[in-house]
């Protein structure tokens, strides 16, 4: 945060468990909410939306690694990988099994985080440079398999073409639509961090 409290006092658990207790921090998330949800979408072209939808995936993803590094010290490298993970296993549910798009995505969490747990169970006693050295060999043989295994990936040129999400039965396809679906979750992920890695 860019203040701290002085001299204010908490007199309720409310006013003490609040994320954003002081009026500074209220009136700068209002002015960001503004400008994300009104500005951004108006102001940006097409072209330029896309960048920002990428980079809001590259947020969901950096926040995960903060929690890691920012929060513990430890240091991983083998964070993209596992986001492949989750990427591929996705988009190969939809287009292998023709599963909803609403079951594919907890899917491909919930693959990502089961090949996570299965390599940092071995990795629970090193830290340091031996926990880095061991999630770049994760990063390493996820990449093979990935690359490897014609039927994950369809090869290491190969490309796998996932059709658009659908929003209540409407398909996202301009880069607005697909901006404000990108930024709900990645909202979510930001005030799950907030609540999870800020004491208060």
């Amino acid at each position: 945060m860019i203040h701290r409290e002085s001299g204010v006092f908490k007199t309720s658990y409310i006013a003490d468990m609040a994320v954003f207790p002081l009026p500074i921090a209220q009136w700068t998330v209002a002015a960001l909410t503004v400008m994300f949800v009104v500005v951004v979408p108006a102001a940006f072209s097409e072209y330029h939306l896309s960048i920002v939808n990428l980079i809001m995936i590259a947020v969901v993803g950096a926040l995960g690694l903060n929690i890691l590094v920012g929060c513990t010290g430890q240091i991983s490298v083998g964070n993209g990988a596992l986001m492949s993970v989750g990427a591929y296993t996705a988009a190969n549910l939809i287009t292998r099994l023709n599963a909803p798009f609403w079951i594919a995505l907890p899917a491909g969490g919930a693959m990502a985080a089961a090949i996570g747990a299965a390599l940092g169970g071995p990795s629970v006693r090193i830290r340091g440079l031996y926990l880095a050295i061991a999630t770049l060999a994760g990063q390493y043989i996820i990449e093979w398999v990935i690359n490897h295994v014609p039927w994950i990936s369809g090869g290491v040129q190969a490309s796998i073409a996932v059709p658009r999400p659908s929003l209540f039965g409407m398909p996202l396809k301009s880069q607005v639509q697909l901006y404000f679906f990108l930024l709900f979750f990645t909202v979510l992920a930001i005030a799950a961090t907030i609540n999870t890695t800020i004491p208060r």
